[in-house]
């Protein structure tokens, strides 16, 4: 590679030179000399360091740094202008050199510098984090002692010092002031300096050097005063930084010549006292007083050297202990107070004495005095003090104490000065008012107590003072005053108290003003209590001046209120119980009850036991009951000797009679006879027990035991008809007990309402009926003439509430009249009786009486409302937990008989056969198809009701229910293309009640009248044998027949219906070869196999649900199989009456599918006798098929309406001629809507027999397309 070249090929030439080297070289330096001579370096230096900082100097001082690199003083003094200039970093390499330099000034001088450039660094350190400022500060430390072991100018020290305060070396910073202080030879300049070290050790709160070093100022001044001033600030210096034991104690080691200084050991005291010394502020106050006393006697001296001073007594009483010369108010106030906090009470009482003596007019001392006398217990000089202090001051507080120490005292005229005083802050204050009349009573002079009410109280005074000043009348006998005083109080109703009522009735009673003195007890009866015995006496006051005053309710209220206290006395609850028997039983029963549980006497438990009986009030009778102890060493509410009571026994056999225990009420009653045989009330008891317990057989018993012996007894006669009205023979009671006795009752309404309910029970109903109607006229005329005059004559609905609300109407009479009203007036007049009637029969426990309830069950049976009838009797008995003391036997048969309850009906039965009214009884043994004892009941009961008409048809009818049969019956029927003539006879064999056979005997004609639906139909032939089980909860029946039509076959079937509850069923059903109508050709040639499961449900007795589902298959005659059936229906209905003409309404709905298997060709070919049925003329097999629903029919749905009325009579025995009859509207989802009617006769024609005649109607049905008719008649005859 060749080397480059310049671009210019121009030689070089050569240069020339206008001075030689040597004379260039003589010149520079010449100038160099000159400009040494012109600026000397020091001078440079000085001028640079006396400059202003700037780059300029800095750059100078560095030119010449370099230039004379040893140069310290260079060195120095550019590190300076680094450091002002804040160059930290250069300084500090500027300094190394220095701080390294073996010359001391050198050496020290960079050390102060970087002392300097340290500082500056902290300075500019933020505060966070602290690591950095804390690791330089401590730097700070250590170059702070390095520098103070240097010697410095005393300036520089006097800033170390600072410093050194300043970064917390605050023993170093003292040191050097110190050791400024003693090098220096000026007394007083070293004593500025320690107070200038003390302050700035203060500005650092460094309490105890500042203290210090002011102590040290103390001893380098040669000035007293400035001396005492430095001593109380190192004094103050401690306090200020709460040291005040360090001060405490600095001062007693520093006291010296101060000792006497009153300045000085006011300080010393207040500080001990702050440190919690009071032992030296004791010695120091002591001293205060010794000083004060020496300075005083000086005062005193001087003063008699010039003629002018005398010692005068200011106390006659003084002690020689005493201080009894002019005092400084200061150091005594001081020497009182630490003489209190040292607890030398007796001191400090010294002290005030002494200055109450000297300055009897400073009623601050007076008051000190005061106070320290009561803690020194001189309460008589305490008092003098503070009534002195009270008159001059009227302060509050010195009243107060008057008030506190007068009473204990007994300094009276001090307490009513007290008294008024604070009445007057306080006027009116009712304690004050009461004090200030005490205080004037206890001097005997109640007329001054008097005269101060009188003034005080006004026109407006308060009721307080009004009570005060009756009071104080009252005993100062005065008693009109008193009156007055009372009455005028008593004019806000606010303010008449119970015992102030008490107070004014006293003195009223005393006056003979009784009337009055109730008015007033009773006006302040909303502001007793029942709480204090002023409560009670209150109450019991009332109560015995309303018996005087003949004012039996507030008696009552009165009384009342002082068994609720609690604190009642057994006279006060007899006469509570007295008042309230007739008007209150019930709270009469309550009391007594009360009284007994109080103070354990029988005769308060038989009374309650008593009224509650009469009151129908069990459960608070059986909550007595129980509190009975049957322990034999039980000595509170002991049953043991109640037992011997025959009263008692009476009324707790009565209540265990009405709460089911009838063993315990029998037991009970037989006890109560074994002790008083000949009472009356306890053989009606015993038989009462029987008749409402049902208990037939007992009663039976006992009459046949005693019914002779208590006959001639004519208390027993109505009791004895009872029964053989319970045991429903009425003509027995008729005959024997009231029939005689009517003469005698003309005018007794409860006993003639009793004998019409005789007459009608015996069916005597007309002379049942006339006689209520004459008694309700009677009633009616008598309730119209107790009209108030002026009103004209009342009308209907007056007179009807007035016979029912009657004042002091009895609840039985009330009863009565309103069963008077709903037998004669059935229509709303009775039916607002009834409401009236249940509105007011309400008993504790908001339920209805048995009378009550049993009238209004009787109501809703005539109406027909049996649901209605069993929800009332649940509600009115269910209380009684199942037990059927006084539940009405009679309506729950009559419901379980109409909701056909045949569980309910056969429990009645079994439980209570005898007791059930005798028609009922054999109602019911019917409906539980036990016809034996029907006929055995029915014979029985006519020995005794000899004219039962009823009840000898009832027998009539129960032996043809149950006995042989024989009849027959024939049917015509048009079906579309066929007729079917049915003749029957049939025999029934009544084998046992719950099982029967029927026999029967049967041929079907038939007549094609349509070829093209079938030919040559043949007749039917048939016998079969039906068994018919009935048992407790269902029924079964077994069916085998024997038939002939196109060939023969023999029908088998099981039917089975179990009743799950009263109201729900389920059946099945399984039969084989049964006949089959589903479609004509099935009707003459088919059977069928039969599956079903029904369920019937009946929510109440006039509604019914009912649910089947069954399959089928059917088949020829012949054995050949067609097809398959699937069936569903529902049925509701509902009874819109069910007596007889009974009336139902339903709705039902059903849907139909069908597996068809047949083959209508293949059958025609392989069966020629089933061809010989099909319709003839129809063309060659291969041409034409029979329809597809020939054999089989489509699926379908089939529902509809239907109104039937007494369709059961169609087969049901009847005496009486009954028609029958229903009417359907139907619609086929085939065929198209429908219809089906049908109506029918049946009844008796001989008595022993039953003919039923019945046509139909119908079009669609459900097995026949077309129009169909039917003709029935059926004849059977009992034997």
């Amino acid at each position: 590679m060749l080397l480059r070249r310049s671009r210019l090929a121009a030689q070089a030439a050569e240069r020339p030179f206008l001075a030689p080297l040597w004379l260039i070289l003589l010149l520079g330096g010449i100038v160099v000399i000159g400009l040494i001579f012109i600026y000397p370096q020091r001078d440079l230096v000085r001028r640079v360091s006396e400059s202003p900082d700037s780059q300029l100097s800095s750059a100078y001082l560095s030119n010449l740094l370099r230039s004379d690199p040893n140069n310290p003083q260079l060195r120095l003094l550019l590190a300076r202008q680094q450091l002002n200039q804040g160059e930290t970093a250069l300084a500090r390499t500027t300094l190394q050199p220095a701080l390294i330099s073996s010359d001391p000034n050198t050496h020290r001088n960079a050390l102060w510098l970087l002392w300097q450039l340290s500082e500056i660094e902290y300075n500019r350190l933020p505060a966070q984090p602290e690591a950095p400022r804390e690791a330089l500060k401590a730097e700070l430390r250590a170059r702070l002692l390095e520098l103070s072991a240097q010697t410095w100018p005393e300036e520089t020290r006097l800033q170390l010092a600072n410093k050194a305060f300043e970064l917390g070396e605050r023993e170093l910073g003292l040191q050097l002031y110190k050791r400024i202080a003693e090098e220096t030879s000026d007394r007083a300049k070293a004593a500025r300096l320690y107070e200038k070290a003390a302050r700035e050790g203060l500005a650092f709160s460094n309490y105890r050097a500042t203290a210090e070093l002011y102590i040290l100022a103390r001893q380098a001044t040669n000035e007293p005063r400035l001396a005492r001033q430095y001593f109380h600030a190192a004094l103050r210096a401690l306090q200020s930084g709460n040291l005040l034991a360090a001060a405490l104690d600095l001062g007693e080691r520093e006291l010296g010549n101060l000792a006497d200084d009153e300045e000085t050991l006011l300080l010393l005291t207040q500080i001990a006292r702050a440190a919690g010394r009071p032992d030296i502020a004791d010695r120091y106050v002591r001293r205060l007083l010794k000083i004060a006393l020496m300075r005083q006697w000086q005062s005193i001296q001087i003063a008699r050297a010039w003629g002018d001073g005398s010692f005068q007594k200011v106390a006659s009483k003084a002690n020689p202990g005493e201080p009894g010369i002019p005092f400084d108010d200061k150091i005594y106030t001081l020497g009182y107070e630490v003489f209190l906090e040292n607890r030398k009470l007796e001191d400090a009482w010294q002290v005030a004495a002494a200055a109450v003596r000297q300055v009897p007019d400073d009623m601050r001392w007076r008051e000190r005095l005061a106070q320290v006398s009561e803690w020194t217990t001189r309460p008589e000089i305490a008092l003098e003090n503070w009534l002195t202090v009270a008159k001059r001051t009227q302060a509050d507080l010195a009243w107060q104490a008057v008030l506190r120490l007068a009473p204990g005292l007994f300094n009276d005229p001090a307490l009513i000065a007290a008294l008024h005083y604070q009445l007057s802050k306080q006027p009116g204050n009712p304690a004050l008012l009461k004090e200030l009349i005490a205080t004037y009573e206890r001097n005997g002079d109640p007329q001054s107590a008097l005269n101060y009410l009188h003034r005080h109280s006004g026109p407006n005074g308060t009721p307080e003072t009004l009570e005060l000043m009756a009071e104080l009348a009252d005993r100062a006998g005065q008693p009109e005053t008193a009156i007055k005083a009372w009455l005028r109080l008593f004019q806000t109703e606010s303010q008449i108290t119970a015992p102030r009522a008490v107070k004014a009735a006293v003195l009223l009673m005393l006056q003979g003003r009784g009337e009055e003195a109730l008015h007033w007890l009773t006006q302040a009866q909303n502001q007793a209590g029942h709480e204090s015995e002023a409560d009670l006496e209150f109450w019991r006051l009332t109560g015995q001046l309303a018996l005087w005053q003949q004012n039996d309710p507030q008696a009552i209220l009165a009384f009342t209120q002082l068994i609720d206290s609690g604190k009642a006395e057994i006279s006060d609850f007899d006469r509570l119980v007295q008042l309230l028997t007739d008007t209150h039983p019930s709270e009469a029963a309550r009391v007594a009850a009360h009284a007994w549980a109080r103070f354990d006497q029988p005769q308060h438990l038989i009374h309650a036991l008593n009224l509650y009986i009469v009151r129908n009030q069990w459960a608070e009778m059986g909550a007595l009951l129980k509190q009975l102890d049957s322990s034999p060493q039980a000595s509170h509410h002991a049953l043991a000797p109640l037992r011997r009571n025959p009263e008692f026994l009476r009324l707790a056999g009565t209540y265990h009679q009405n709460m089911g225990n009838l063993a315990q009420a029998r037991l009970d009653f037989e006890a109560g006879l074994m002790l008083a045989p000949d009472l009356a009330a306890m053989q009606q008891a015993l038989l009462w027990l029987f008749i409402d317990s049902n208990d037939a057989v007992s009663l039976r018993r006992v009459l046949a035991s005693r019914e002779q012996v208590w006959r001639t007894d004519s208390a027993m006669h109505d009791a004895l008809a009872s029964a053989y009205q319970a045991l429903s023979l009425p003509q027995v009671a008729l005959a024997r007990y009231l029939t005689p006795r009517i003469s005698g009752h003309q005018n007794d309404f409860l006993w003639l309402m009793n004998y019409a309910d005789a007459l009608d029970q015996n069916q005597q109903a007309d002379r049942a009926w006339r006689l209520r109607r004459h008694l309700l006229s009677r009633q009616w005329q008598e309730a119209a003439r107790t009209s108030l005059p002026g009103k004209g004559r009342p009308t209907l609905h007056e007179v009807r509430q007035r016979l029912l609300t009657e004042p002091e109407l009895d609840q039985v009479r009330r009863i009565a009249r309103t069963r008077l009203l709903l037998t004669q007036h059935p229509g709303d007049v009775g039916l607002d009786a009834l409401r009236e009637l249940l509105r007011l029969d309400r008993d504790a426990e908001k339920n209805y009486s048995n009378a009550a309830a049993e009238m209004t069950i009787g109501w809703l049976q005539d109406a027909g409302e049996y649901n209605a009838e069993r929800g009332f009797l649940f509600h009115q008995y269910a209380r009684s937990q199942s037990k059927r003391a006084n539940r009405p036997l009679w309506a729950e048969i009559t419901v379980a008989l109409a909701e056909d309850d045949k569980s309910a009906t056969g429990q009645l039965l079994d439980t209570f056969g005898e007791s059930l009214p005798r028609y009922d009884r054999i109602n019911a043994a019917r409906a539980v198809n036990d016809l034996r004892l029907v006929q055995s009941a029915a014979f029985e009961t006519q020995n005794d009701q000899t004219d039962d008409a009823p009840l000898h048809m009832q027998l009539s009818d129960s032996l043809l229910e149950f006995s042989d049969h024989a009849g027959a019956g024939y049917t015509q029927r048009k079906l579309g293309g066929l007729d079917e003539q049915l003749l029957t006879t049939h025999w029934h064999a009544a084998v046992d009640p719950k099982l029967s056979l029927d026999f029967a005997f049967g041929q079907i004609a038939r007549k094609d009248r349509d070829t093209a639906v079938i030919q040559n139909a043949p007749d039917e032939r048939f016998s079969s044998l039906k068994a018919n089980w009935r048992h407790g909860d269902g029924a079964t029946t077994l069916l085998a027949e024997n038939r002939h039509s196109l060939a023969s076959y023999t029908p088998l079937q099981i039917e089975h219906e179990q009743r799950i509850d009263n109201r729900l069923s389920l059946n099945f059903s399984l039969g084989t070869q049964l006949p089959s109508q589903e479609t004509t050709i099935l009707r003459i040639a088919g059977m069928k196999d039969r599956t079903s499961l029904g369920l019937r449900y009946q929510p109440t007795r006039m509604d019914q649900i009912t649910l089947e589902h069954w399959r089928e298959n059917y088949k020829l005659q012949t054995g050949t199989d067609l097809g398959k059936g699937n069936h569903s229906s529902i049925t509701v209905g509902h009874m819109l009456r069910q007596e007889a003409r009974d009336l139902e309404l339903s709705a039902f709905w059903s849907t139909h599918r069908f597996s068809n298997r047949a083959n209508a060709q293949n059958i025609r070919e392989n069966d020629p006798a089933i061809n010989a049925l099909t319709p003839p003329n129809l063309p060659a097999p291969d041409n034409i098929d029979l329809p597809n629903d020939y054999f089989i029919p489509d699926n379908f749905s089939f529902y509809g309406i239907r109104l039937a009325t007494d369709l059961r009579y169609e087969t049901q025995y009847t005496r009486a001629i009954r028609p029958f009859g229903a009417i359907s509207a139907t619609r086929h989802s085939s065929l198209g809507t429908g219809y089906d009617l049908r109506l029918g006769i049946a009844g008796s024609i001989f008595g022993a027999d039953h003919l039923s005649l019945s046509w139909g109607l119908g079009k669609s049905g459900l097995q026949s397309g077309g129009l169909s008719r039917e003709l029935q008649l059926n004849y059977r005859i009992h034997y």
